[in-house]
């Protein structure tokens, strides 16, 4: 019975080698931080020739400030995007970018919805412009009726002007015309007085 209980279940081996292992980098920082709760960030390796995907993206815990200082080869400060599958940095594109061929539709995926936003956004731009371009007409429009109005008044009130400066010619005209001409006694105060007598 001894030999029973030490004797492995067939396959429960090979079951534990074979069970994926998620080595996202989201997951290996909750995983660090979950057993190094002092640490302060994180590094991140990256080595393009070993055959384990997980040194594509090694996530290393950094406790010190001084860790940020000087980088040695293949770490990066930069954390590589979740969207990516099997993250690799490339020296050449100065980022990160994915590895994993069988990713390429995500990417193909990811990059049409960023069109399809492109195109929506560009759509919305315009029809703004245009609504714009709709309003900036109607302002000129009304900014033109504005203005021949001011100038109608402006011609009215011209004429106003002339007007009055007329009527103030002929009105001084006619006070100088009566200046001119000497002052007669009224006829009828002589009369009234000659009727009562004299008086």
């Amino acid at each position: 019975m001894a030999d029973e209980t030490n004797t492995p279940v067939a396959g429960t081996e090979n079951a534990t080698q074979n069970a994926e292992v998620d080595t996202s980098v989201k997951a290996q920082e909750e995983s660090l931080k979950k057993n190094f709760p002092t640490l302060i960030g994180y590094l991140y390796m990256s080595d393009p020739d070993n055959t384990n995907p997980l040194w594509h993206h090694y996530v290393m815990p950094v406790f010190d400030e001084k860790a940020y200082e000087e980088l040695p080869w293949h770490v990066y400060k930069e954390r590589p995007s979740d969207d990516l599958v099997d993250p690799l940095y490339s020296v050449q594109k100065g980022g990160w970018i994915e590895n994993a061929h069988d990713a390429q539709t995500q990417i193909l995926a990811q990059a049409q919805m960023k069109i399809d936003a492109l195109d929506k956004s560009k759509e919305q731009f315009d029809q703004t412009l245009k609504s714009v371009q709709e309003n900036q007409s109607n302002g000129t429009a009304q900014t033109l009726a504005l203005t021949k109005s001011i100038k109608a008044l402006s011609e009215g009130q011209a004429n106003q002007n002339k007007l009055l400066a007329s009527m103030q010619t002929l009105m001084l005209q006619m006070a100088s015309q009566k200046q001119a001409t000497p002052a007669q006694p009224s006829t009828e105060t002589t009369d009234t007085k000659q009727e009562n007598g004299g008086n």
